[in-house]
């Protein structure tokens, strides 16, 4: 099944070449070999797979920092609300106090 120089291969033959080689821990050259594709691309696709995830735990790097930042904004806002509250009983207090 060797094919010819320039030739495109799917992405369900990509994927199914990558999943022989990450999942069925069969060896590169031996995929190569059995499916007839060049050793360089085989290395292409699996960067490639590689990247995917690496882009997966960055977004996911980015979530969790988003995450941290908005729960440190949410704490601010509720001690400033403690605060205003807090004030403003003092400020009834002395508005009582002068209309006595």
């Amino acid at each position: 099944m060797k094919m010819s120089n320039g030739t495109r291969y799917s992405e369900e033959f990509k994927a199914g070449a990558i999943k022989l080689v990450l999942e069925n821990k069969q060896s590169i050259a031996e995929v190569c070999r059995n499916l007839g594709v060049s050793r360089n691309a085989m290395d292409r696709w699996l960067a490639a797979e590689r990247d995917s995830h690496n882009d997966e735990k960055m977004k996911l790097r980015e979530l969790e920092a988003e995450i941290k930042k908005l729960r440190k904004e949410k704490e601010d806002l509720e001690d400033t609300v403690e605060i205003l509250n807090k004030a403003a009983a003092i400020f009834s207090q002395d508005q009582r106090k002068n209309t006595r």
